[in-house]
């Protein structure tokens, strides 16, 4: 959603999707996002998005390619989260997904972070958390070279 539409954190998470692209970053998204991100941007409070926009937007979420139907076991732990996190299944089958495949969960929403047990925010990172580990080390590197 935040690919395709100027909001809070946009900056972000074009910034992930920029490194996704170069190859400097691996992401895998449940087949759900095809439709929560034609449905967010259909109805958005604020942008006006076309016919031909939404198009181009599915489009891209398909080029990306990192799209994978949730496996039962996945299903089975969104189901667990569900109940245990009262977390919608909407979003807990990008936890579920991520828990199957031993790969971190990078997320803008900072209220689903909240409902979760300490042990599953282990494996959850807030991406305004990530792009800030990102500048800072970037930071960090360009005072190293400014050292040198």
């Amino acid at each position: 959603m935040k690919w395709f539409v100027d909001e809070d954190g946009s900056d972000k998470a074009r910034l992930i999707r920029d490194q996704f692209v170069t190859g400097r970053l691996g992401l895998i998204a449940p087949d759900l996002l095809r439709y929560e991100v034609a449905s967010a941007l259909r109805y958005h409070p604020i942008a006006e998005i076309d016919a031909a926009s939404l198009t181009t937007a599915m489009s891209a979420i398909e080029n990306y390619q990192f799209l994978v139907k949730p496996s039962r076991e996945a299903w089975s732990k969104a189901i667990e989260l569900c109940c245990v996190a009262r977390i919608s299944p909407y979003e807990a089958i990008y936890l579920g997904v991520s828990h199957t495949l031993k790969l971190p969960l990078l997320t803008a929403d900072e209220k689903l972070i909240g409902k979760l047990a300490a042990d599953e925010k282990i494996n959850v990172t807030s991406l305004t958390k990530l792009v800030e580990e990102h500048e800072d080390k970037s930071n960090e590197n360009d005072r190293a070279l400014e050292h040198a």
